[in-house]
């Protein structure tokens, strides 16, 4: 410190050059020291703190939800692959009970139509005949 202070005495540019060097030296991240700080904002120690562990936090939640994204979209395929197989087997079913109705009837009869038509009038006078 009394080297310091003997260097001052000497010379009185030695602070000038001194705080030079210190703006045109890059510290160990590659950064130098700016001019002026109306630019820059300034944390206190605290302010650093809370604001990495904002980041871990939030580093953590990213993590979290990419996994969840990822999750999502397994299940995802897994339901459209299900999905194609039943779809499968619903064709499958259908192809073979239109086959049936072809046997039956010789061609495709709409069920649902027939059930809500019913029996005709001539119908329900023959079968209350009897």
């Amino acid at each position: 410190m009394d080297q310091l202070q003997n260097q001052m005495d000497e010379d009185p540019m030695f602070m000038e050059r001194q705080r030079e060097n210190m703006m045109n030296e890059e510290d160990w991240r590659g950064y130098q020291m700016v001019k002026d700080l109306k630019n820059s904002i300034l944390f206190t120690r605290t302010q650093l703190l809370q604001l990495i562990n904002r980041k871990q936090v939030l580093d953590e939640e990213r993590v979290i939800l990419h996994k969840k994204k990822k999750d999502g979209e397994k299940e995802k395929s897994i339901k459209e692959k299900e999905i194609k197989e039943n779809e499968k087997v619903r064709e499958m079913r259908e192809r073979e009970y239109n086959e049936k109705q072809m046997l039956r009837f010789g061609n495709l009869v709409d069920l649902d139509n027939l059930e809500v038509s019913g029996p005709s009038g001539v119908v329900l006078d023959l079968t209350a005949k009897f």
